[in-house]
């Protein structure tokens, strides 16, 4: 197929001029007088009070109408073959970070005939699934839509958006609101398109109707891009939080507006259990060539016919122009963000609800909210539920009562969207937090105090309440707060593994007192150009003793490197830093040492006011998806000076004395979710506390599920 590209070079400069463009367009307002020819009134300015079904915003749409009842606005086109490639990724949103569950590529050959005749088949595909997944895509998921959709608006073979109007569709204007915005004019060989921006709304935000906006060329009426979403009644799976379609059309021949580039993204999550995991399919589709035959070197039979070729013919085809992982990962700009189109829309809508998913919902903060075992609680049983009165607003309650301790426990949040900002404010009562980062998922925690009397956690109780602002989406992401908590130690109240005869840990005293902080943080994702992915991040609090107890600050700075995607070779490796001063409080320490640090070791042997540490893992498929071999190796230190040499007294804890290291190897099993490593701290000499390096087994599971489980 590559070998029989007819279209000029010329047609591919004008499409890469029209995206630029239509991608400025939120930039460019009142580029241009708003005047439509013909039309009586002046097209009003976006986001005036005035503004909707003006006199030239009906004039446009009634243009787009009438065109769209004739083929791509010009009823000269006889017929095309069109060579498309695209990406279509199913990804998992962890507290609103994405990871690849499966990666798909298509290449499809698209060949139309006037007037409505066409044949779509993919020639091309390749994918690779990192997670274990069932999904099974719809057609329309996987082809271009070439009518910008019919009358009647269907996605998913009609099981996602059904019998929806198009906002250009016959009979629109009895049902849509219409808006002038911005225009801009392309210059296009020996002619001008000027094209106009129309935000479209339904007249009754609860019916089910599309919103956003269309771009509209003045001249002939045709649909230069459509970008939009839909309202809650339009979506026919309940499952479905939201779905955004934006079709990009450019010039061709300098006459012909036909698509350029097509995305979607389909956000999902459980109707009936707020859970913090949603599912999304986002595509991209693009045109690379156009061919227009003067002579009929194809006919085609009546309808719209989909095919593809045989497997083993899919697997030979090498024309590709990008990776795998070379699409919509994330959003390109601002201009492509389906964030941004659902914003837009809410706006339109007077912020009435848009979203799908029900009000009230059951919640869990993590699977371990709902049942787990711990040294100072002993069986804990929890349940919660969260509330959304509208798309901006989130209320969220979880609680339950620790068995072993004789408490209850209970924690409030509320979240509110302001622009691409999150406000929030909570609150919890007798929360048990560990002095440390996370060691192991909640789930192994619970296995290894039942088997082993051991949960990798050094527990106390928080009562108290913290408000702040935070960006979670987008390559920069950051977070500020202001909290105010009273700390307690634990208690232990599991003093034997329960399937064992192991006793457990004690639990080590925290120094008590109000806690009144603040804190920041910043996390910037960055790629370099042979694809590795880094991650910075930084994190910083401050304690007054003028209005708590403690007086202190601490910073860490963490930069986090993983390789390209994909392929039987992978790799990682963190570097972590941390700086103390002030007083510190035991809890706030740098703890290091076995599981979570530096396997090997006892665990969090070490403690002090300053901490270095680096971890490293090679890995290799060896039996994709089921086996999967790795290296790993770790190096730390951890320093005392003033600010922690009384807090780690009396938590029980030294420094390292030097730099301790370990490593080891393991299998990766079940597409890398589950890991069992054998792994040796490498010094022999015994260290402060008792802690030297012997031979370990861990069980633990991939980074990204510890938050969830």
């Amino acid at each position: 197929m590559t070998g029989r590209r007819t279209s000029s070079a010329d047609g591919r400069r004008v499409a890469a001029a029209v995206a630029v463009a239509l991608a400025m367009l939120r930039f460019a307002a009142g580029a241009g007088a708003q005047e439509i020819p013909a039309a009586p009134a002046e097209a009003p300015r976006a986001g005036g009070s005035d503004g909707w079904n003006s006199e030239a915003a009906l004039l446009l749409i009634e243009r787009a109408i009438d065109a769209r009842r004739h083929a791509w606005a010009d009823s000269s086109l006889e017929r095309f073959r069109a060579d498309v490639q695209g990406h279509v990724y199913y990804l998992g949103d962890i507290l609103g970070e994405r990871h690849v569950i499966r990666a798909d590529q298509i290449a499809v050959d698209v060949r139309w005939q006037h007037p409505d005749r066409s044949m779509q088949t993919i020639v091309g595909r390749r994918h690779e699934l990192r997670l274990p997944t069932t999904i099974a895509y719809h057609l329309d998921h996987l082809f271009l839509v070439l009518d910008d959709f019919e009358d009647r608006i269907r996605i998913g073979d009609g099981h996602e958006i059904r019998d929806v109007l198009h906002p250009a569709g016959e009979g629109a204007p009895e049902f849509y609101e219409y808006r002038l915005a911005d225009s801009l004019e392309i210059r296009v060989r020996d002619r001008t398109a000027r094209v106009f921006e129309l935000e479209v709304r339904p007249r009754d935000g609860t019916d089910a109707g599309a919103v956003g906006s269309l771009f509209v060329e003045r001249e002939t009426g045709a649909i230069a891009r459509m970008r939009l979403t839909f309202t809650p009644a339009a979506y026919r799976d309940p499952q479905i939080v939201r779905l955004v379609v934006d079709l990009r059309s450019a010039l061709q021949e300098g006459r012909y507006w036909l698509p350029d580039e097509q995305e979607v993204e389909i956000v999902r999550s459980l109707p009936w259990f707020d859970f913090p995991l949603e599912t999304l399919v986002r595509t991209r589709l693009r045109v690379l060539d156009y061919g227009f035959d003067e002579e009929a070197l194809f006919g085609l039979g009546p309808g719209q016919l989909i095919y593809s070729v045989r497997e083993e013919e899919l697997a030979r085809f090498d024309g590709w122009e990008d990776s795998l992982y070379g699409g919509p990962l994330e959003a390109a700009s601002a201009d492509g963000d389906p964030g941004a189109v659902v914003a837009n829309a809410r706006e339109l809508l007077r912020r009435q609800p848009l979203l799908g998913g029900r009000r009230w919902q059951l919640a869990l903060p993590n699977a371990s909210g709902g049942i787990r075992a711990r040294r100072s609680e002993g069986l804990f049983i929890g349940a919660g539920a969260a509330y959304r009165p509208n798309d901006l607003t989130r209320v969220s309650f979880a609680g339950g009562h620790a068995l072993g301790e004789a408490r209850p426990q209970a924690g409030l949040g509320l979240r509110r969207r302001l622009g691409e900002v999150d406000v929030e404010a909570d609150g919890w009562l007798r929360a048990h937090r560990d002095a440390g980062p996370t060691a192991a998922a909640g789930v192994l925690r619970t296995l290894a105090l039942l088997a082993r009397g051991e949960d990798y956690e050094d527990p106390y109780l928080a009562t108290g309440g913290r408000i702040g602002i935070a960006r979670r989406g987008g390559p920069v992401r950051w977070r500020v707060g202001a909290s105010l908590e009273r700390h307690r130690s634990a208690a232990l109240v599991v003093g034997t593994a329960p399937f064992g005869d192991r006793s457990a840990r004690p639990v080590r005293p925290v120094d008590q007192g109000d806690l009144a902080r603040l804190d920041a943080g910043l996390t910037v994702a960055l790629r370099s150009g042979s694809g590795t992915r880094w991650t910075l991040d930084l994190a910083g609090e401050a304690a007054a003793n003028g209005v708590g107890d403690f007086g202190y600050t601490r910073a860490t700075a963490a930069l986090r490197a993983r390789g390209r995607p994909g392929g039987a070779w992978n790799w990682a490796s963190d570097v972590e830093l941390g700086l103390a001063g002030g007083e510190l409080p035991a809890q706030r320490l740098f703890l290091l040492g076995g599981r979570g640090s530096l396997p090997g070791y006892e665990f969090r042997g070490w403690g002090g006011d300053r901490m270095a540490l680096w971890r490293t893992e090679v890995s290799r498929t060896v039996a994709a998806p089921w086996v999967r071999l790795r290296a790993i190796g770790a190096a730390g230190w951890a320093g005392l000076g003033g600010a922690g040499e009384d807090a780690a007294r009396r938590f029980g804890v030294d420094g390292s004395e030097g730099l301790r290291a370990s490593a080891g190897l393991g299998l990766g099993l079940f597409y890398d979710i589950l890991r069992l490593d054998v792994m040796r701290g490498l010094r022999g000499d015994p260290a402060p506390g008792g802690s030297e390096g012997r031979w370990v087994l861990l069980l633990s599971v991939d980074p990204r599920f510890l938050r969830i489980l």
